[in-house]
């Protein structure tokens, strides 16, 4: 997290995927909130689509 907090500006996060058709997804299918302060909270899973990666699929082969 400590990292995370030092980079946030320049890292969307883990996984990004990056299309053909020139956009981008980051951590599909997850919805996340912070919780606690700004700069010593944590992430809270909100939404999980299990979905989402094989919608991905499809449209990268669209």
């Amino acid at each position: 997290m400590r990292d995370h907090r030092e980079h946030r500006d320049e890292v969307r996060g883990s996984p990004h995927f990056f299309l053909p058709d020139g956009s981008d997804v980051h951590n599909p299918g997850i919805g996340l909130r912070w919780e606690g302060d700004p700069g010593a909270g944590h992430p809270v899973v909100g939404d999980d689509d299990p979905g989402a990666y094989d919608a991905l699929v499809r449209r990268a082969l669209a």
